[in-house]
């Protein structure tokens, strides 16, 4: 007599191939999702701002030596000697993370640094893979100029002077939080502006 259901191997072997296929579905779809954000992104030129100082580094150490360099504060050799130990300062997981996920989806991630640009070939060098382009922008309006130009999604900083100028160009500003031990330049007050935080940004 004939067995009128299928076996149990058989619908075994059903049952992996549907979710084979199920599964390449979701790859490809994940894939074309993916490309066309990224193509969206990149065509219209989209971006996210970061702020260097405090955001996507913690550079107090550098700041702290600065102090006892000998060279008159603000001067072409103090930035010089400054910007020349980004080497040294260490990336915040957070923010870095964010510039990762940004270039994956097609975005520009612009790092905003309030420096003057002598010895800046370190800085860029240092950080030239982790971002697209990277500005300085020692005065307050220079940073303005920036934002209005760019009208990137979000500036994310630590610093009251960065978002502030985020605000004042109508970009949603993004704080970046500082760890209890962060001694660097600029004013640091949460919730200012209204602003949102990033949860553990303060870590590295």
């Amino acid at each position: 007599m004939n067995n009128q259901y299928p076996s149990s191997s058989g619908q075994q072997k059903s049952s992996l191939f549907s979710r084979f296929i199920l599964h390449i579905k979701l790859v490809v779809t994940t894939v074309c999702l993916w490309a066309l954000c990224y193509s969206i992104n990149s065509v219209m030129k989209n971006s996210i701002a970061l702020e260097y100082d405090g955001g996507l580094t913690d550079s107090t150490v550098s700041w702290d030596i600065m102090k006892t360099s000998g060279l008159k504060p603000y001067t072409a050799a103090y930035w010089k000697q400054l910007n020349s130990m980004a080497g040294e300062d260490p990336s915040k997981p957070v923010p870095g993370l964010m510039c990762v996920l940004a270039k994956f989806l097609g975005l520009k991630v612009h790092l905003i640094c309030d420096r003057e640009q002598e010895g800046g070939e370190t800085l860029r060098s240092t950080w030239k893979k982790t971002v697209s382009y990277i500005h300085f922008a020692p005065e307050p309006n220079d940073k303005y100029i920036l934002l209005e130009k760019y009208r990137p999604f979000i500036y994310a900083a630590s610093s009251d002077e960065g978002l502030a100028q985020a605000v004042k160009a109508g970009i949603t500003p993004i704080r970046i939080k500082r760890a209890a031990q962060t001694k660097i330049p600029g004013t640091y007050t949460p919730g200012k502006f209204g602003e949102k935080s990033i949860p553990l940004s303060h870590l590295h």
